[in-house]
């Protein structure tokens, strides 16, 4: 187990800026003198197990997002919110331990104004949503720490049904009703993994967005967070009648 490394703000501001003129290194290179040179980043008491995190292996045509998930979570575990939401430990990761599996996972456009914009999009991360979504590393993480609240399944089973239809797992995501509440979460996750099982009829497009529609609309009604998971369970399945 080794320390968590976070990049310091300001070599993040650099390397921003720099980004049109490091492509060649994104494409083909590293960044290895990042994590050699303590002037670059500052150490915390949180640990990391870097081989575990070597494991994390995925391409564009198999993404693997599940073990992916999995692997990064085993070798992050779990961290304060405040953490988890610094960007100066994703981008540190996307540029050293992760930047193959960050190249391989979102091929670098050809065309080098596609390029930048890609790059600081995946390899960086800028706000809520860069950091829950759009960064390499960072986004793998946070499924799996929603997932691993899920209650009833394995964090296998639930990173499956979450991550089964693109969708389906947008839907979720962008509903703050659904995503921040984990006993919503849960018991919505539940029931895509009975689907998955079955017949998959929840993860149809209409279907799905009809369901949440209406939790949505009952959430604002009944206070759903404020219900007990029995309770919860409920209101989902008068829901998706």
């Amino acid at each position: 187990m080794e320390k968590m490394r976070l990049l310091r703000s300001q070599i993040i501001q650099q390397m921003t800026a720099a980004v049109p003129e490091n492509l060649a290194s994104y494409r083909t290179g590293n960044f290895d003198l990042l994590a050699s040179d303590p002037a670059h980043y500052i150490e915390i008491e949180q640990y990391v197990d870097e081989q575990k995190l070597a494991l994390v292996d995925g391409n564009a045509n198999d993404h693997k997002e599940v073990e992916c998930c999995e692997k990064i979570y085993e070798a992050m575990g779990q961290m304060p919110p405040y953490l988890a939401r610094d960007a100066r430990l994703w981008v540190y990761l996307t540029h050293t331990s992760l930047l193959e599996y960050a190249r391989k996972r979102w091929p670098i456009p050809p065309k080098d104004e596609e390029a930048v914009a890609h790059i600081r999009k995946h390899f960086f991360a800028v706000g809520a949503r860069g950091i829950e979504r759009d960064n390499a590393a960072s986004r793998l993480w946070w499924m799996a720490s929603l997932c691993n609240k899920v209650k009833g399944l394995s964090l296998t089973e639930a990173l499956t049904s979450f991550l089964y239809q693109y969708d389906v797992r947008a839907n979720i995501i962008e509903r703050p009703t659904t995503s921040q509440s984990g006993p919503i979460f849960s018991a919505i996750i539940n029931k895509l993994n009975a689907s998955y099982q079955g017949d998959k009829t929840l993860f149809k497009r209409e279907k799905f967005r009809a369901v949440m529609k209406e939790l949505n609309l009952r959430g604002g009604v009944k206070l759903l967070e404020a219900l007990d998971d029995e309770a919860i369970g409920g209101v989902v399945d008068e829901c998706l009648k």
